[in-house]
């Protein structure tokens, strides 16, 4: 049995498509300082950020479809006042330091 490559135990086709492109000085020096920050090779750090930003900009054009009952809840879920939680019921009983 042979070990995963990095490629593929990242789930990253190993197939890769060469990319050139320009950019400013600055922006090179602050790609080259994370990757060797993190340990990782430039065309990693610039193809984790371009992936996030891809992914980002289609989850913000996404449209969401509703029926009359599913937009209902979800207004009155965003509308109405949070839910505290355990830790902020308890964190507000406490007695303040100043006190």
């Amino acid at each position: 049995m042979r070990a995963a490559s990095k490629d593929e135990s990242r789930n990253v086709p190993s197939q890769r498509r060469p990319k050139q492109f320009r950019m400013p000085e600055h922006v090179a020096q602050l790609i080259d300082r994370v990757a060797k920050m993190q340990g990782r090779s430039q065309t990693d750090v610039v193809i984790d950020a371009a992936t996030r930003y891809a992914e980002d900009e289609l989850l913000d054009q996404t449209k969401m479809v509703w029926d009359e009952a599913g937009y209902d809840a979800f207004s009155k879920a965003v509308e109405g006042p949070a839910k505290p939680s355990e830790y902020v019921v308890k964190a507000r009983q406490r007695k303040r330091s100043w006190e």
